[in-house]
């Protein structure tokens, strides 16, 4: 038996097959984090039978030891004087984030996560657009022929501009993302949504301007990175600067006019038809979008859903799809809260009360890796909150402005602001009633 940290770590480091088989050591507030070189040489039992130790979890080489908060850190302490090794010290919640991220790497995911980084960039002008189009458009009730003033023909030029220049923002966007020529992606959105090429044919395909709107500009230009990158090679070096980039735009634009601007059309068009009948038609199966839209967050898919959210704008002028979604992080606002009032442990508790705050802004994350996602049953609660509150928006018709954003912050960017905050009531009240009704396993401090 151990009878103090330092022959607990002599013990444990044996048993761990000597310290030249720890080539890792990290600890968290109640695990240790071990990764050897060969974990055939691990004595599994002669770990768990250590005073002290409360689980032992093996994947791979990598091994956490549960020793309880405080513990984990003075016995890595010692274990660095016998290793030799640094020891570094890491959140929970963030290791449990990080796990997930290396898991989700995959090409679909990772593609997805492009269009994101597509988006992020363009969405402070989302926002401050969006509020002023709210502010716009309220005018016609409340200041008939404000629009045809002077100022109300500037405040609509500002409000609407960035849905205007949308498709060539997009374009350089996605080509600067994919490692292309960014301005080569803005000229080709801007062939695609031009106004001269209407009812030009080219094979017996009749040109429409814009049609499939970004994801059209999205799957041209990130294709015309390849085709670029493809001609560069063989392109020598004293024609590059400019064969290069007339090749790359004279091949993508027959190509993007003939095959894949119909084809982006027949997908957004499609989207948009099927997002309107659940609106208009079964609103109550609305949820079910609400429902997987957390699983979506853990895996990284829900980054997709900004360029569908913002094809629904440039088609119908809102979305309908965004505030139906948004209401999953006002769930787990709502189970988060039934947790903090019933936790005795304190460092979730305090976990929680700094992670309400920007959960209510829409900033879900710190909650999810750092509350609902270890307890696990919170994070169900979480989901099916989220679900009745999506159901409920749905039925309310509310839609937003913008194609990006969440929490309180987008109730004053939609076209109902009233019935948008009635809809994260509806979340966040259920949220709470259902994590209480599930329970969870309340962590040991």
């Amino acid at each position: 038996m151990a009878n103090n940290n330092s022959e607990f770590a002599k013990i444990l480091v044996e048993a761990l097959g000597g310290k030249n088989n720890i080539v890792a050591l990290e600890n968290c507030m109640t695990r240790l984090r071990i990764k050897v070189t060969n974990i055939s040489n691990v004595n599994e039992e002669k770990i768990k039978q250590l005073e002290g130790v409360l689980g032992v979890v093996i994947s791979g080489n990598n091994i956490q030891i549960i020793v309880g908060p405080g513990k984990s850190f003075k016995v890595s302490q010692e274990m660095t004087l016998i290793t030799g090794l640094s020891v570094n010290s890491v959140d929970e919640g963030v290791l449990l984030k990080e796990e997930a991220t290396e898991k989700n790497k995959t090409p679909i995911k990772q593609s997805l996560k492009k269009i994101s980084e597509i988006f992020i960039p363009i969405i402070p002008a989302f926002i401050a657009c969006g509020l002023l189009v709210a502010i716009f458009e309220s005018t016609y009730v409340a200041i008939p022929g404000f629009q045809d003033t002077s100022l109300g023909k500037i405040m609509g030029t500002v409000a609407y501009s960035v849905f205007t220049l949308l498709p060539i923002i997009v374009g350089y966007n996605t080509s600067k993302v994919y490692g292309g020529t960014p301005i080569i992606g803005a000229v080709l959105a801007a062939v695609l949504t031009s106004s001269g090429i209407a009812g030009a044919v080219i094979f017996g395909v009749t040109i429409v301007p814009g049609l499939g709107g970004v994801i059209s500009v999205i799957v041209v230009a990130g294709l015309a990175t390849i085709v670029e990158k493809a001609i560069r090679k063989f392109m020598p070096d004293f024609l590059d600067m400019f064969l290069t980039p007339l090749f790359t735009i004279v091949i993508m634009t027959v190509v993007g006019l003939v095959v894949f601007q119909p084809l982006g059309g027949f997908v957004s068009t499609t989207i948009g038809n099927f997002v309107s009948y659940i609106i208009y038609n079964v609103p109550i199966l609305a949820g079910f979008a609400t429902l997987v839209y957390l699983p979506l967050v853990v895996t990284g898919m829900h980054h997709g859903l900004i360029a569908v959210n913002t094809q629904l704008i440039s088609d119908f002028g809102v979305t309908f799809l965004l505030p139906v979604t948004a209401m999953a992080g006002a769930g787990q606002v709502g189970a988060s809260f039934a947790v903090y009032l019933k936790t005795k442990n304190k460092r979730l508790k305090k976990t929680i009360r700094n992670a309400l705050p920007v959960g209510m802004l829409g900033i879900g994350e710190p909650l999810l890796w750092g509350c609902t996602i270890p307890l696990g049953r919170p994070f169900i609660a979480s989901c099916i909150g989220g679900a009745i509150a999506g159901s409920a928006i749905a039925l309310m018709k509310v839609a937003a402005l913008v194609p990006e954003l969440g929490g309180l912050p987008l109730g004053f960017i939609t076209n109902n602001i009233p019935l948008y905050f009635v809809g994260i009531l509806i979340a966040y009240v259920s949220g709470f009633v259902i994590c209480n009704l599930l329970g969870w396993d309340d962590p040991v401090e």
